[in-house]
């Protein structure tokens, strides 16, 4: 929240008149590890951005973003190998950070994507949370590779902006929008480089601190993570029960067999989460109706019109046009 005052004072607004407005407290300004509900941060980001003229706010917040600023968790994350191992122990430890925005490293050939997702219950995440979580994501990359270094590539899956000014001076990357993901695209070259500082001995001492004094996560269902894993894997075509299966340590064999103890399937899981995307996808009018199938893991439309169809009971088009007609008209 002192990223958000910080903005806003600099764009002209009163930070503690929006807090008011979108119901928080003006406390948390003086709290840095308190926790604040996802869906009034992101109002919060909406209604301060409206009043600025569609300001960048996540983004400007997100270009101020230092390493201490994920917590006590930084003091493990300087001492880290490479950047690989750096977002393995982001991960590791997201429950000190945040209940809502995850992270998932999808390999690519020779490329690693580093998809950011936010579990939200709104239809679309919103444009301002989503650049603020990829540009933290990316100084928290710069802290391990250097204050100069870039990636390959950086994507939104929400349309560009009418400037691309700010995006262009805070990223310095090609920036992709309307993406099939959020994300950064990193080499697997810079994913593995050596950090020549590594000190193995402080990594444990850091770890074992962390360990000592944080909170043990909450243990997720065998469901849970492989609903996380579709979600990251769906966009790329590779939502086979073997590549899922691999993703989490499993045979598919015996990712099928713990599944069915949690009296479920994995194409019950996958026909659940496909359809939170394709619902997401087909509600934004941005998209065409050829990649919210593409969003949903298939190649070709007609396939997604079956299986839309048999779970929907009418086509793709005919929901659109029935659950945004009044937007659309």
């Amino acid at each position: 929240m002192s990223k958000y005052a910080k903005v806003a004072h600099e764009l002209g607004i009163d930070p503690l008149r929006m807090f008011r407005q979108v119901g928080l407290d003006h406390s948390c300004l003086n709290s840095h590890d308190l926790m604040v509900s996802e869906s009034a941060f992101a109002q919060l980001l909406e209604a301060s951005s409206a009043q600025t003229g569609d300001a960048s706010l996540g983004l400007l917040m997100g270009a101020c973003w230092r390493l201490s600023d994920f917590g006590p968790i930084s003091l493990l994350l300087q001492h880290q190998a490479n950047l690989s191992s750096m977002l393995q122990t982001l991960k590791d430890y997201n429950h000190l950070i945040s209940s809502t925005v995850t992270t998932e490293v999808v390999t690519q050939g020779r490329y690693s994507i580093i998809q950011l997702h936010l579990d939200t219950e709104r239809e679309n995440p919103g444009r301002h949370p989503t650049e603020l979580g990829i540009t933290a994501l990316l100084s928290m990359c710069r802290h391990q590779m250097g204050r100069d270094w870039s990636p390959a590539s950086i994507h939104f899956s929400h349309g560009s902006p009418s400037s691309l000014m700010n995006h262009r001076r805070v990223l310095g990357s090609e920036v992709v929008f309307a993406s099939d993901f959020d994300g950064i695209v990193v080499s697997d070259e810079d994913m593995n480089r050596l950090n020549t500082d590594y000190d193995s001995l402080m990594e444990s001492h850091a770890r074992n601190l962390m360990d000592a004094h944080s909170p043990a996560p909450e243990p997720r269902s065998l469901e849970q993570q492989v609903r996380s894993t579709l979600t990251s894997l769906l966009p790329h075509g590779r939502h086979s029960i073997s590549h899922v299966a691999s993703t989490l340590g499993y045979t598919a064999r015996s990712l099928q067999r713990h599944l069915e103890t949690q009296d479920t399937s994995f194409q019950e899981t996958l026909d659940s989460v496909r359809s939170q995307v394709a619902v997401r996808a087909l509600k934004n009018p941005q998209l065409s109706v050829s990649e919210a199938a593409a969003l949903a893991g298939f190649a070709e439309n007609s396939s997604f019109t079956r299986w839309f169809g048999k779970h929907f009971q009418q086509s793709p088009s005919s929901w659109r046009q029935q659950n945004m007609g009044s937007k659309l008209s």
